[in-house]
């Protein structure tokens, strides 16, 4: 905008055509959805070790299954006992730390603070790790026999990657405002 710098307006979004509101709701709508999907996975994962644990009852239904998957996949090499739950100890501890980056993601972009950018890089870049990790393990644990467990985490690397991507294009767009 051109002219008087006292009728500017306050924020740019408020001059700004629909679809810079469309985009603002989209990229907080795709960070909704993987902060959801992120608080699921590390809540389910969570009751299966408590589960395995002992500390819930063997009734108990909101578990993920993966304790025993992560066992089986790394049963190939007769590790020692603790190792399973180790490892496992470690996905839950990375799937915490991506739920709360992106949960801080979302909300710095509902409110649209300076650094919502920074935070949307942060979540995406360890959560792709993850994603990544699990690749490597599915090859060293010669998971991919598996039937479709490897199939999911490249499902899911590609599902952020597309949707960081995404989201980038968003924010590219909107600097040009």
């Amino acid at each position: 905008m051109t002219g008087n710098p006292y009728l500017q307006p306050v924020c740019p979004y408020l001059m700004a055509p629909n679809h810079y509101l469309t985009d603002h709701r989209l990229r907080a709508g795709l960070l909704l959805f993987w902060s959801l999907y992120f608080t699921s996975v590390f809540l389910s994962n969570s009751g299966d070790a408590l589960k395995a644990a002992g500390l819930l009852p063997d009734d108990w239904l909101f578990v993920s299954g993966n304790y025993e998957l992560v066992r089986k996949v790394v049963g190939i090499y007769r590790p020692p006992g603790w190792l399973a739950g180790l490892m496992f100890a470690g996905v839950i501890g990375w799937q915490a730390a991506g739920l709360a980056l992106f949960w801080q993601a979302f909300l710095l972009t509902l409110r649209r603070a300076t650094e919502y950018r920074v935070a949307i890089h942060r979540a995406f870049a360890l959560t792709i790790g993850l994603w990544a990790a699990f690749i490597l393990a599915d090859e060293f644990f010669l998971a991919y026999e598996m039937g479709g467990l490897s199939a999911t985490h490249y499902n899911l690397l590609i599902a952020e990657v597309v949707m960081f991507i995404l989201i980038r294009r968003i924010n590219h767009e909107e600097r040009k405002l």
